[in-house]
């Protein structure tokens, strides 16, 4: 095998274990297996998930609904995105929970829904992509209480939070969407409101409420800038080096001659390249395109820097510093989770 990636399982259940461990008492858990887990395998994460007690898992469309039903996969299963009207009824048939932000979707639902069928309302508190705006949430109850077959369950927010950067505003946003919640739960008791994603609950764990959503913690991957989380890392990408040369100094290579030696150099070819989703966007933060910064791979322990940049298949690597480089060598790669290409195998352990 030239390429593959191994994903660890027992690392995403030390993960999910070490995330139960943070909830407050009665606080549930939704395991985020949007873009097929983040590229680990949706249906594997979500068993995972549902065995160590997650109460639910979410998804973005109805296609990645079908796909976990279709796995056998039966943990109730939330939409976290708005769904198009004509795609009500697949999803009430897939006994999916949608998110609606319009009236429209909302009658799409109940024109299809058996009596009692939940729906979760989403607020937008500025990231902009969907919801109801909140001095709207009032007029919109009004629209839905017309709507017999509904079940107001829950209320959701997307807070635009990045660690580091606007933790007040955040904040802030998070303790209006409490009073709204707070409110809410006056009028129709047992609604389930959540607004934690994975960042908020590692930097304002306060607001946990009775859910949270959370993706990234499950994966590794630690999004906190005032905390460091014990996680465990349960990917690796590896591609074997299929050419092995030298090149002398002021040697030019890459298409257009773009790249020249600085020095003697060991060159290695690895076949993989942006098909597979390499170099489109860094895996890590301190990797990137900017001035200054550079990818490489890790060849026998040691950094392997990129030679200038991905093909669409193959790449090339500066292996001068990786004594003992040969062919069929491993060598490990950054790239990021969601743009690993579905093509390459994983196996998991």
């Amino acid at each position: 095998m030239l390429k593959w990636v191994e994903i660890d399982l027992a690392a995403v259940d030390a993960n999910i274990r070490w995330t139960l461990r943070r909830l407050d008492q009665g606080v549930r858990l939704m395991a985020v297996v949007k873009a097929d887990g983040y590229g680990h395998g949706a249906a594997q994460v979500a068993r995972r998930a549902a065995a160590r007690g997650a109460a639910a898992l979410g998804v973005l469309t109805v296609e990645e609904g079908r796909s976990l039903r279709q796995t056998g996969i039966r943990l109730p299963t939330h939409l976290l995105a708005p769904v198009l009207p004509e795609q009500a009824s697949a999803a009430v048939k897939l006994k999916l929970v949608p998110t609606v932000d319009t009236l429209k979707a909302a009658s799409a639902f109940d024109a299809c829904a058996p009596k009692g069928f939940p729906v979760h309302l989403d607020l937008d508190f500025g990231l902009g992509r969907w919801g109801i705006p909140p001095r709207e949430l009032r007029g919109f109850l009004a629209g839905m209480a017309r709507l017999r077959k509904l079940k107001l369950a829950g209320l959701s927010a997307h807070i635009d939070y990045v660690a580091g950067k606007n933790a007040v505003e955040a904040e802030e946003k998070l303790r209006a969407f409490g009073a709204i919640a707070r409110d809410l739960k006056r009028r129709f008791p047992g609604v389930v409101c959540h607004a934690a994603n994975s960042s908020v609950v590692m930097d304002f764990p306060q607001w946990q409420l009775d859910m949270v959503r959370v993706g990234n913690l499950l994966y590794g991957i630690d999004p906190s800038a005032r905390k460091t989380a014990p996680l465990k890392n349960p990917w690796r990408f590896h591609a074997r080096i299929i050419a092995l040369r030298p090149i002398a100094k002021g040697s030019s290579i890459g298409y257009a001659s773009e790249y020249v030696a600085p020095r003697r150099m060991l060159v290695a070819t690895v076949p993989v390249g942006y098909s597979d989703g390499l170099t489109m966007v860094p895996e890590k933060r301190d990797i990137s395109l900017g001035s200054g910064y550079q990818y490489w791979g890790m060849l026998r322990g040691r950094k392997a820097p990129f030679i200038g940049r991905a093909a669409i298949a193959h790449t090339l690597l500066d292996a001068s510093g990786c004594p003992g480089a040969r062919l069929g060598d491993e060598v490990l790669l950054p790239v990021r989770r969601t743009a690993a290409s579905h093509h390459l195998p994983r196996i998991y352990s």
